[in-house]
């Protein structure tokens, strides 16, 4: 059981690049490769943490028409932030006591 609290843990848990991200789209909406010059990352490893983080409601992206097609990112608020995490905690918990259930 320790085990699955462990992997429950590391699944709501955010990434010390994710926290620099999410800073970083706090002061201003940006795209990816603006997000990987000012951070020294490439622009691959930012597209999959957005990608988590978009996906996990920290992070929302806008589709801009500018020269190119393509997504802007901002970060969502702080308030909004710790309900969705508290959220994504509480369900996994759930699922954990459900399988407790039927052991």
């Amino acid at each position: 059981m320790l085990t699955e609290i462990v992997e429950l843990l590391e699944k709501v848990r955010l990434k010390p690049t994710d926290v620099r991200i999410y800073s970083l789209l706090q002061k201003k909406e940006l795209g990816v490769r603006e997000i990987a010059r000012e951070l020294g990352l490439s622009t691959r490893f930012v597209r999959e943490r957005l990608k988590e983080l978009t996906r996990r409601g920290i992070v929302k992206r806008r589709l801009v028409e500018e020269r190119w097609l393509g997504y802007k990112y901002a970060a969502e608020e702080p308030k909004e932030v710790i309900r969705k995490i508290k959220s994504q905690i509480f369900e996994e918990f759930l699922r954990l006591e459900k399988a407790l259930g039927n052991i």
